[in-house]
């Protein structure tokens, strides 16, 4: 079982987001666990590649797309890359955690173990307290990998009947350098960016929704790929 840190200073954490709706949180999980995560998320082979095709979610195998010509992906590419000049846009890889495991199929159990952690209580009471909100009943997870060229565009994370207070970010890529992009940022209501995290290592990032944010581009040049555990944590019951 994955752990959270007991190291925590919850009263500063709940000022620092009630004043800003956003909070990165250090050194989130014990560093054990943080490593193993990473590593395990980095020896994984499959993956879906996720994109939004004309407002519609779309999921492709990472593992096929791997195998298509260079058209193939060239015209991937230009559909992603068309939509992506005028409209709401996104491209990286994804497993969506949260619906298999609250389905009970079989995949590996390390999947299972992230889904219970992001479910326990003691993920979901921190939360509460940091958020300040007692009808966070359970956390939805996928993981993500931004490769080069990978993006995110912005977005306010606010869809109906999903009953979503806020979302988290686990950042479990190692010594990330700005340079690189992958920056998670925030716009005030003139669209001017007023924040910007770096995917720190081992930091939760918790944000209310809905708020404007978006995962900047990163670089062709970037060494190694930004891994992230992310979801929401809602309101209601698991479906």
């Amino acid at each position: 079982m994955y752990c959270i840190s007991s190291d925590l200073d919850v009263d500063r954490l709940r000022e620092e987001f009630l004043r800003s709706s956003v909070v990165q949180v250090p050194n989130f999980l014990h560093s054990q666990s943080a490593s193993d995560i990473f590593s395990f998320l980095r020896e994984q082979k499959e993956w879906n590649l996720s994109f939004n095709k004309l407002g519609v979610h779309t999921d492709i195998s990472f593992s096929d797309y791997c195998g298509w010509s260079a058209d193939q992906k060239g015209m991937l590419n230009d559909i992603v890359w068309s939509q992506a000049g005028t409209e709401f846009q996104y491209l990286y890889k994804s497993i969506p955690i949260f619906d298999f495991c609250s389905r009970g199929s079989g995949q590996d159990k390390r999947f299972m173990s992230i889904f219970q952690l992001v479910n326990s209580e003691s993920f979901l009471s921190l939360m509460r307290s940091v958020v300040g909100d007692n009808s966070i009943a359970f956390a939805d997870v996928q993981a993500t990998c931004f490769d080069r060229g990978h993006f995110l565009k912005e977005h306010d994370d606010g869809v109906s009947g999903k009953n979503r207070v806020a979302a988290y970010v686990i950042n479990l890529t190692p010594n990330w350098n700005l340079d690189w992009g992958g920056v998670l940022h925030f716009y005030g209501k003139d669209g001017g960016a007023i924040k910007g995290l770096v995917p720190t290592f081992n930091a939760v990032n918790v944000f209310k929704v809905p708020q404007k944010h978006s995962v900047s581009y990163v670089a062709p040049f970037a060494p190694k790929s930004r891994y992230s555990i992310t979801g929401w944590l809602r309101r209601g019951e698991m479906a």
